[in-house]
């Protein structure tokens, strides 16, 4: 008889959740990496516009122009808090799949620990086994080579 371990397709079903849930903090990871990405392109945008902005100041400019180019930066600031604002949301996303991962790995490491010792235990009973077969075969060799 052969070793049988009846949490097989348990382990199953916790190895595939460990998966999704990587697959899902990877996600959450690539989402948030993005996110700050467009800070940095956004930022470099804002940058150059300040610099622009700066060196038409020192000419003269329309109030028109002015008028639009403040309601400009205001538009990007606008985009930049509206981007932090994305991106702790990211964070809290990302952290909530890091904790269903790590929650994930547990319960399936839990079950592998638990699978490595239900194997030792039957590796264990099957040495007695053999040994108690063995004792029981010297045993009857014993007798049999006695009553002659």
């Amino acid at each position: 008889m052969g070793f049988k371990y009846r949490l097989g397709r348990l382990q199953n079903l916790k190895e595939k959740f460990e998966d999704s849930a990587r697959l899902e903090l990877g996600k959450k990871v690539e989402e948030r990496k993005k996110v700050e990405e467009d800070i940095r392109d956004l930022n470099k945008k804002i940058e150059s516009f300040s610099l622009e902005f700066r060196n038409e100041i020192k000419g003269t400019v329309s109030v028109t122009k002015l008028t639009n180019m403040i309601e400009y930066k205001k538009y990007l600031n606008d985009q930049l808090n509206s981007l932090f604002k994305k991106l702790n949301e990211k964070i809290k996303e990302e952290e909530e799949a890091l904790e269903n991962y790590l929650q994930a790995k547990r319960e399936k490491d839990i079950l592998q620990k638990l699978k490595d010792k239900r194997l030792e235990d039957y590796r264990i009973e099957e040495k007695r086994q053999e040994i108690k077969d063995l004792d029981e075969v010297a045993r009857i060799n014993y007798i049999i080579n006695n009553e002659k």
